[in-house]
């Protein structure tokens, strides 16, 4: 067992900033902050975390409650995970905690989890208002199906919609598109166009695609590394990266390239979190 910084917004803040630095392809290193709230316990050290991967983290202290738990049990032979959590002082999370991060940001990335506690979906309603009031681009990770289905889906649609980016895994999209198992995965990604300028659906070992514009634009197979360590932080990893190559413009592919190659290393290490930088 190890104890290791994480966190789904929180990952891919660490991964953007890992993506920012270790791509040839991305044009001038961009700086990455994260708004969050942590417990006095171990601020010092979430803090020194965030710092030693790039990341400029704007830690809200709680003085009573402890900073989120998450208990991720892996799969020795698979990497697959599975996740026990206890919201912490994440639940407790406030405009004011994330009022400074947004100023001078050119974009703003959003996780789900943040739907299902009563302060934090009033930060999440506060920041997408914001968002729309300064004409600001943002995108969202949906978070969990089954945190959509116990908060209600069409609910959580209904918070959700207006994003430029969504990033549902294959799950995920089915769950907020309607769609049933048999239905095929391009079609879905379309349906979500309803929901979000440009859809970006990850299917694990199939892949991923990118819709916008009423049509498939790219795709790419899945190339996972030989012997997956740790499923957890992937699908943040992934976002991290194509988030990057997309705020430099490039090409949809060239998204997925970069997306794909963050997830490739959050497979094959321990933890959510890329390695320290030196």
């Amino acid at each position: 067992m190890s104890v290791r910084p994480g966190g789904s917004g929180a990952n891919t803040a660490a991964w953007a900033a890992w993506a920012s630095g270790a791509s040839p392809s991305v044009g001038v290193p961009r700086k990455v902050v994260f708004a969050g709230r942590v417990g006095a316990d171990d601020a010092v050290w979430h803090q020194d975390a965030f710092a030693a991967v790039g990341v400029d983290a704007r830690l809200a202290i709680d003085p009573v409650t402890p900073t989120t738990r998450l208990v991720a049990l892996i799969d020795g032979a698979t990497g697959d995970k599975t996740m026990l959590t206890d919201r912490g002082a994440g639940r407790l999370l406030s405009v004011a905690d994330v009022t400074d991060a947004l100023t001078g940001a050119a974009w703003l990335h959003l996780s789900g989890y943040l739907l299902f506690a009563p302060d934090s979906l009033a930060v999440f309603e506060h920041l997408v208002a914001r968002c729309r009031a300064d004409g600001r681009p943002w995108s969202v990770d949906p978070a969990s199906a089954g945190y959509l289905r116990d908060f209600g889906v069409d609910e959580a649609r209904r918070f959700l919609a207006g994003a430029s980016i969504g990033f549902p895994n294959e799950e995920e999209a089915r769950l907020l598109a309607g769609a049933g198992p048999e239905e095929p995965i391009d079609r879905v990604a379309m349906e979500l166009l309803d929901l979000w300028s440009e859809v970006v659906v990850t299917c694990g070992a199939g892949g991923a695609i990118v819709a916008r514009e009423g049509a498939i634009v790219a795709r790419t197979q899945a190339s996972p590394p030989r012997a997956v360590v740790d499923a957890v932080g992937a699908g943040d990893a992934f976002a991290g990266g194509f988030l990057i190559a997309h705020l430099d413009a490039h090409r949809p592919a060239q998204c997925l390239e970069l997306g794909t190659a963050a997830a490739n290393s959050a497979l094959a290490i321990v933890g959510g979190r890329p390695p320290r930088r030196r």
